[in-house]
């Protein structure tokens, strides 16, 4: 009897192993089918708690969701910087960083399962195919609960001239209602595209406000004018 309940675990095991592994696929050809490269299980990193936990910065950056080649070159991108160490700092990464200054928010970084190229063009059609399909992404990373908050601040780049696909998952999955939303957006171009249009109607019952769009071409020269909006809003 011992022997057969101990072939039954192992069996139940492999069942359940298996379904892990073709889900894990499945969630891998939403960024495979696109284009050519590995993706990696994101390391996840949660909200981080700042003085006033009435106010919430959500960003999506290629940083912190993207395993970038060592070698990467930052100038050649319209998305990553270097910091004063030397790091990877994504544009929407900074721009979350100036606002949280200035509000001494709690931040929360939108984190994919996977790991999106190293190579900006590769990711550009990832990016594209994901919304044109409308992938129904998944998330490394999730807020349990956002009842607490006034005030939410959306940090995103615009992908394929709409809100790009990580940040819709986000808001499929997340309740802003009663919430005055404040959308800021990184671009090469198409500026706001229809993101804050496209939010308001996953948002209905939030107050969604189109702050400022910062070109990814020259994002350390918005800081002043994030700066001064950010501010104005705390009068």
């Amino acid at each position: 009897m011992k022997r057969w309940i101990l072939v039954l675990l192992a069996a139940m095991m492999t069942m359940l192993q298996t379904g892990a592994f073709a889900e894990s696929d499945d969630e891998i050809r939403n960024y495979t089918r696109y284009t050519d490269y590995t993706p990696q299980a994101v390391e996840p990193v949660g909200l981080i708690p700042g003085e006033d936990h009435r106010i919430l910065v959500v960003w999506f950056s290629r940083v912190g969701n993207t395993m970038f080649d060592p070698d990467v070159d930052v100038v050649s991108s319209a998305t990553l910087n270097r910091g004063e160490g030397g790091e990877l700092v994504g544009n929407a990464q900074m721009i979350a960083g100036w606002i949280a200054e200035e509000t001494k928010a709690d931040v929360f970084q939108i984190q994919t399962a996977y790991t999106y190229p190293s190579d900006y063009y590769q990711t550009v059609q990832v990016g594209e195919g994901q919304d044109i399909d409308f992938v129904d992404l998944t998330l490394a990373t999730h807020l349990e609960d956002v009842s607490g908050y006034d005030t939410v601040w959306l940090v995103a780049p615009i992908w394929h001239y709409t809100v790009c696909t990580p940040l819709r998952a986000f808001l499929e999955e997340t309740d802003l209602s009663g919430k005055t939303v404040y959308v800021v957006t990184t671009h090469c171009g198409s500026r706001f595209a229809d993101s804050v249009e496209k939010i308001q109607l996953m948002q209905p019952n939030a107050t969604v406000i189109r702050d400022v769009t910062v070109s990814g071409y020259n994002p350390g020269g918005a800081e002043n004018e994030v700066r001064e909006f950010v501010q104005s809003t705390m009068k």
